[in-house]
């Protein structure tokens, strides 16, 4: 920074010059703004109910001071020059000092008060960097174990319907059953009682409005007379839209109570 040096002897020059030079060294201090940033509050200005307090504010490279004023939602700040005048030795009246301040208003050039903000101080930016960088380091020893490309993983539900849940399933079959009749056909005993028999029978259902289907079926035994259940085989034929026929033979001439049951499957 620029220095005058007053301790001296012999007459120092004290004229609007030396002064000129001290002025211009105090302008050096405008750049410690460009520390917090533009549209900063430097000291000062708490709002107290509805007024702002005096304070320090830091305007395009300029520190200058607020004057206390009323705030609303959308004040603007404005600065303020005025002049100071003084009498000459010559009997002229000149400005010879000029006071800037910024303070709430309106003019052609104006600042929004919400734009400013008071920054952190710049001793606690240190623990505050520390603490960011102990968790990057944290963050990037994960990274490290987790593969490229990887995912998280997700439990996907089959009944979510909000398509924005991570748990959606897009493009979800739409299932229909692929069965044209399930049911059960009583089939009773096979054949006749004490003799070996073939039986012939008719399964009869509303139409399925198709005779191509497939039969496949499964005969039921009581559990306490299994060992008589047990003793017969089936097929099937003349497949028709309301029905289709059962074919059953017994292998022993025994006494059974069965059930058919069954589903149609169509080959269309």
């Amino acid at each position: 920074m620029n220095s005058t040096n007053f301790i001296q002897t012999g007459g120092w020059p004290l004229n609007s010059e030396r002064l000129q030079e001290l002025q211009t060294s105090f302008s050096i201090f405008n750049a410690f703004g460009n520390i917090a940033g533009n549209f900063t509050i430097v000291e000062g200005c708490e709002t107290e109910g509805t007024t702002v307090k005096d304070g320090k504010i830091y305007i395009n490279n300029e520190l200058l001071d607020f004057r206390s004023a009323v705030v609303s939602v959308d004040s603007t700040v404005i600065i303020v020059e005025e002049s100071v005048n003084r009498p000459f030795e010559n009997g002229s009246i000149k400005a010879v000092h000029t006071i800037r301040y910024a303070t709430f208003g309106t003019s052609e050039v104006s600042f929004p008060w919400s734009d400013f903000v008071k920054p952190l101080e710049t001793k606690s930016l240190k623990g505050l960097l520390e603490g960011i960088f102990t968790r990057l380091v944290a963050a990037e020893t994960k990274l490290e174990t987790i593969e490229q490309g990887a995912q998280k993983n997700v439990q996907a539900d089959w009944n979510v319907t909000e398509i924005l849940s991570d748990a959606y399933i897009k493009n979800k079959i739409s299932f229909t059953s692929p069965f044209l009749r399930k049911s059960v056909f009583n089939v009773g005993n096979v054949g006749s009682a004490g003799n070996v028999n073939d039986t012939k029978m008719t399964v009869s259902f509303p139409t399925v409005n198709t005779s191509n289907y497939m039969v496949l079926g499964a005969l039921r035994g009581r559990s306490s007379n299994w060992n008589d259940d047990n003793d017969v085989f089936w097929t099937y034929g003349n497949e028709q839209a309301t029905s289709f026929e059962i074919y059953l033979r017994e292998i022993v001439a025994n006494e059974q109570n069965l059930k058919f049951y069954y589903v149609l499957i169509p080959l269309d």
